[in-house]
């Protein structure tokens, strides 16, 4: 199988039960998942698919000399996914983002992928234990397969691919289980343009508004029946035509503000509704000269008082005042 990845080039993948898998419905069904969720609709640039973040992953974890099983962990990881990605965060106030996580075993042993493993001699437990697999997943504020390959992806989708990217892939490293950078300074870079993706792109007001407004119109078509928790775990498409034609005029009023001429304003004193998004910042640690471990944050204040900021930003919150649509 032949693969034009965006952000790692051209691979090939030979082994058998990586395609088989790949070929998977549950992995198939990716492909119709937007990452940007309700961005996609009215913001330039959001065309990565939680199928697109899979297999780079997957990529990823290969060029880190992770093990087999690890790759297949990181191309499963997404397949419990919900239609528009952490919207339906946003509808059952997951305020970790990770409402589909509850979903992970149930989706994977309900489909034909534990059969895949089986032929090839994996074992399904152990595979969706993401414990088990510590270059995948880590919890902020380390990297892991999985944080870097959305954030290089993203960046990518909204600004073209740079030399930044090839020198971020470069400096990766993996030291005692876990990704590190191999130098202070692409580390510093790394968790700038980290920073700059969650204040500028996940976090701004204007995007949480499309998460916000599409969750609300999904929870009154749950409400009534229009949508069940099942076509949550369809596609986009599936979804957003149910609740296109619903015929009722609140979800309607809400799908037509979801548009490129959408604009908002945070306004505590005037306004429409009030939401607010996960807070995300990476501190990578790097490699020092003698080989030891170093963390951005305890060489560069700068930076950590910038992350202290933006933290504080956060969790306050938007209150969104909607000016256009």
């Amino acid at each position: 199988m032949e693969i034009n990845d965006r952000v790692y080039g051209k691979t090939t993948v030979n082994e058998p039960v990586f395609i088989e898998l790949i070929n998977s419905k549950p992995i198939q069904r990716l492909k119709g998942i937007n990452q940007a969720g309700a961005s996609q609709y009215a913001i330039k640039g959001k065309t990565v698919s939680r199928y697109d973040h899979s297999i780079g992953v997957m990529i990823l974890l290969e060029k880190l000399g992770a093990s087999a099983e690890e790759q297949i962990a990181g191309l499963l990881h997404d397949a419990p996914h919900t239609a528009f990605s952490h919207v339906i965060d946003f509808v059952f106030k997951s305020d970790k983002q990770e409402f589909h996580e509850k979903f992970h075993e149930k989706i994977i042993k309900n489909s034909e992928i534990p059969s895949i493993l089986r032929e090839f001699g994996f074992d399904t437990n152990r595979i969706i234990d993401e414990n088990n697999f510590p270059l995948l997943e880590r919890s902020l504020p380390d990297l892991c397969a999985d944080r870097i390959d959305y954030t290089l992806r993203d960046m990518v989708a909204s600004d073209g691919f740079s030399e930044k990217i090839n020198r971020y892939l470069s400096s990766l490293a993996v030291k005692n289980n876990e990704i590190v950078i191999s130098d202070k300074d692409t580390a510093m870079r790394l968790a700038e343009d980290y920073l700059y993706m969650d204040k500028q792109r996940w976090t701004r007001p204007l995007e949480v508004s499309l998460f916000q407004i599409l969750a609300d119109a999904i929870k009154i078509a749950l409400e009534e029946k229009t949508l069940t928790q099942n076509d949550l775990f369809q596609d986009d498409l599936h979804v957003y035509s149910k609740l296109k034609n619903s015929g009722n005029k609140d979800i309607l009023k809400k799908l037509a503000m979801i548009n490129p001429n959408l604009k908002v304003i945070d306004n505590p004193r005037d306004y429409d509704f009030y939401t607010k998004a996960k807070v995300r910042f990476i501190d990578p640690k790097f490699l020092n000269p003698d080989n030891s471990l170093g963390r951005v944050t305890g060489n560069f204040p700068d930076l950590k008082k910038r992350i202290a900021e933006h933290t504080t930003q956060v969790k306050r919150g938007n209150f969104i005042k909607i000016v256009s649509f």
